[in-house]
């Protein structure tokens, strides 16, 4: 009896090792494959952080071509703005001018109209007064 527990005892350690050298083997394994994925997973981390950085560089780079793209276009807009509102000034002046010269025009036609009306009534009177005497 006491040799069968023995075997018994025996076979049990010897699954017990098999067991353990199975379960070693998976644990490398694994610490194996997590090594790995570290290595793989620095490996985004790095990426990770050039783009940021990539990003980043890009960003800056296009606000400051934003900026100085509006800067210069702002200044021309502002040229053709002001050259704009000196030529409607212009032509408001100019306007005003021909408004006052056709007035005056008006004017000056009436005033002929009646000095040559009453040139011509004097006349006549004259003609009369020549006639009569």
């Amino acid at each position: 009896k006491k040799l069968a527990v023995t075997t018994a005892r025996a076979e049990s350690a010897a699954g017990f090792e098999s067991k353990s050298a199975a379960d070693s083997a998976i644990l490398q394994s694994n610490e194996n494959e997590i090594a790995q994925l570290k290595v793989q997973l620095k490996k985004k981390e790095a990426t990770t952080a050039k783009l940021a950085s990539d990003k980043e560089k890009l960003e800056a780079y296009t606000k400051k071509t934003l900026a100085k793209f509006q800067e210069k276009y702002l200044v021309a807009l502002q040229e053709c703005k002001a050259k704009l509102k000196e030529k409607h000034d212009k032509i408001e002046a100019l306007e005003l001018r021909s408004a006052a010269e056709k007035t005056t025009q008006k004017r000056e036609e009436k005033l002929l109209s009646s000095t040559i009306y009453e040139m011509g009534l004097t006349l006549m009177q004259e003609k009369l007064k020549n006639r009569s005497v």
